[in-house]
């Protein structure tokens, strides 16, 4: 290759002879002339004379997630027994969940706050907060609830006592766990919270005594977005588990989350497409629902979308959804790996 523009041109008048030999003065033009051409021939053009720009492959580097270990962590909850506020399984859960945490060298901060539900009972509360990287000002805010519901309303037997809530609440939970276990192994540079909210299934069911009240789920999450566990805490974005552990379960994108987050159910499908995870991930769009997300949204401005084991067709929740069938039994590891390596592959790729 050469530069065309500094190539010398080398011609002959009309009628000159060729000659045979040449005086000196000649030899040395020809070889100035020579060595001109080879030295401008092997330049590179001048537009590669610049620095040439690198192409950077960045692959993210995220630890594979373990569901034997997220299971564990189900199973754990669950055998104390259902986490209902007041007895003695709710108890021994928040000090797990705050020990397992501490643990893996989390800063954990306990949320006490007493809950007046829509019965007019009150409950001690208790939020489990945990954060990685204090330093960092860029944060993700992961997020699932803890406690189970205080009665099978949706069952048709022993309506009235409390459920296993293997998949509603510990599920959640046990992925957000080893999540943290994941991100203590492999530091990555962002930081994250994870709070783990009490009092979300306390709600008042459809058919009740009571008079009908707003806004009587999700009592830990409201508390919480409107006494900050940090003043003026604030994360790019949260994104919130309910339920889901179930085999085949689906994940459409929640009418709620699509309202005040768009973007941020399209980042985290598309992540998930991407390592493999559509067929959880789902791009149906459902109606809007009540869940914890809706207070972090509305109350604390923060933009979070719910990941929520859903049925567009029937637009319903899984049949056992405030069933005594919520138990250890359909809980899938598969499942808890598609959401748990969706989690992990997220955090990973803002460093």
């Amino acid at each position: 290759m050469k530069n065309k523009s500094l190539s010398p041109t080398l011609s002959k008048k009309k009628g000159e002879k060729t000659q045979c030999h040449f005086n000196n003065n000649r030899i040395n033009s020809i070889v100035y002339c020579l060595l001109s051409i080879s030295l401008f021939s092997c330049q590179p053009p001048a537009e590669q004379q610049s620095e040439e720009k690198k192409i950077v492959v960045i692959k993210i580097n995220a630890p594979d997630f373990n569901p034997d270990s997220a299971y564990v962590y189900v199973k754990t909850q669950v055998d104390f027994g259902p986490r209902i506020p007041g007895s003695k399984a709710h108890e021994k859960c928040a000090d797990f969940m705050s020990q397992k945490l501490k643990s893996l060298g989390w800063e954990v901060i306990v949320q006490k706050a007493t809950a007046t539900t829509f019965d007019t009972k009150k409950y001690a509360m208790k939020n489990i907060i945990g954060s990685y990287n204090t330093q960092s000002g860029k944060r993700i805010l992961l997020c699932a609830h803890w406690d189970t519901r205080p009665f099978a309303d949706r069952d048709s037997v022993d309506t009235d006592k409390p459920i296993n809530g293997a998949n509603d609440g510990a599920s959640g939970v046990g992925v957000l766990l080893e999540v943290a276990r994941m991100i203590t192994t492999l530091k990555p540079k962002i930081g994250v919270d994870i709070i783990l909210f009490d009092l979300e299934d306390y709600g008042q069911p459809h058919e009740s005594k009571f008079p009908e009240q707003e806004d009587t789920w999700c009592l830990g999450t409201q508390y919480w977005a409107k006494n900050l566990h940090k003043p003026g805490y604030f994360a790019e974005y949260a994104i919130l588990l309910d339920m889901v552990g179930a085999k085949n379960a689906t994940f459409p994108m929640e009418g709620t989350s699509m309202y005040y987050a768009p973007s941020v159910v399209e980042k985290v499908w598309n992540v998930a497409a991407k390592i493999g995870y559509s067929n959880y991930f789902i791009p149906d769009k459902t109606g809007e629902t009540t869940d914890d997300h809706l207070y972090v949204n509305a109350l604390a401005h923060i933009p979070c979308i719910d990941i929520v084991n859903y049925n567009p067709i029937t637009r319903d929740y899984p049949p056992f959804h405030h069933r005594h069938s919520d138990n250890l039994d359909l809980v899938d590891k598969q499942t808890l790996k598609a959401v748990g390596q969706t989690l992990l592959e997220l955090v990973y790729s803002e460093n």
